[in-house]
């Protein structure tokens, strides 16, 4: 495990060197630079979050640990509550929603045929190898297949004849209108594990990890939860500037880690998956690792820690 987490956090960097490349490149994913705050509401908490930030600094991240006057200073929107915070200048974000499309457009333009509502319902398998994919819109015979079918991956991959257990974490998010005393900059709230990200329209509050499976009911609790810790850390937030709520379901792994790389079960699958909260953190570096399986290049990085076939039963 701490070899996989080494390895994740030498992705992340190389992963926000890629998102970097791809906005210099023209892509228009919204990617901005203001640094991100981590702000605590109770003492223990705080002292975790310096004791955090020194042992971060081992591995060259840079922090500024701030007191609650230096903290409202910086970002003026915090409420008298916050007791604390640590500032790191180098966090950068950029826009889902815009990420995918402006992914999916450059795709296309490099000759990418995308077939959308097409459901993979079937795999046939032979000699290791699928043969085809039965699909809604008929069948596909690939020479290459990726799996990086989210929360669904261990049904498909059961047709493969692999067991992955990848399980469904329901998360949330509220878009509320844009205000002039909304953050404008990132703020973590830790003890809520909520996130506001200011964007150029509206402000979302982002948090919580449901491990309810494909149940895609909305929960009225974790969403109300979600708001009031908004309500608490935050000035001028309220039920009335609420404009739309959202949950996804995030594929998580038993041991935390994503999946990507092949299994000798499927000679010609490739999976990408199980990334949890950090699917679009990671997403560029995951493309250039399949990229790079897809081609026979040599993985800039081990992928064992990866694997499919670490969740393999031995006998």
């Amino acid at each position: 495990m701490r070899g996989g987490t080494e390895l994740l956090r030498q992705l992340s960097f190389s992963s926000l060197e890629l998102h970097q490349r791809l906005a210099a490149d023209g892509l228009d994913t919204g990617l901005r630079s203001l640094g991100a705050i981590n702000v605590y509401e109770t003492e223990a908490a705080f002292a975790a979050g310096r004791a955090e930030a020194h042992a971060l600094t081992a591995h060259e991240i840079k922090s500024q640990v701030l007191g609650p006057s230096e903290a409202r200073e910086l970002e003026p929107a915090l409420s008298d509550g916050v007791v604390g915070a640590v500032f790191y200048p180098d966090e950068a974000q950029c826009e889902p929603e815009r990420f995918l499309l402006a992914a999916t457009e450059a795709a296309t333009a490099a000759g990418a045929v995308i077939r959308t509502r097409a459901e993979v319902f079937d795999v046939r398998v032979r000699a290791g190898r699928v043969q085809a994919l039965e699909t809604t819109q008929g069948a596909v015979v690939p020479g290459e297949v990726v799996v990086a079918n989210g929360v669904w991956t261990a049904q498909l991959s059961r047709r493969i004849g692999l067991h992955l257990p990848v399980e469904g974490g329901k998360g949330y998010h509220l878009d509320l209108e844009r205000a002039e005393t909304d953050p404008t900059i990132p703020v973590y709230l830790q003890e809520a594990r909520v996130i506001a990200t200011p964007f150029d329209d509206r402000l979302r509050l982002a948090g919580t990890l449901q491990l309810t499976g494909l149940d895609m009911r909305l929960d009225q609790v974790r969403v109300a939860a979600t708001l009031h810790a908004g309500v608490r850390a935050l000035r001028g937030i309220d039920l009335g500037r609420v404009t739309e709520v959202w949950r996804g379901i995030r594929p998580c792994t038993p041991d935390g880690l994503p999946v990507i790389g092949r299994s000798d079960r499927a000679q010609n699958v490739v999976f990408a998956t199980g990334h949890a909260m950090k699917g679009l953190h990671l997403a560029p570096a995951t493309g250039a690792l399949v990229a790079d399986l897809l081609t026979g290049r040599e993985p800039l990085h081990d992928l064992a820690p990866f694997s499919p076939d670490r969740f393999r039963v031995r006998r």
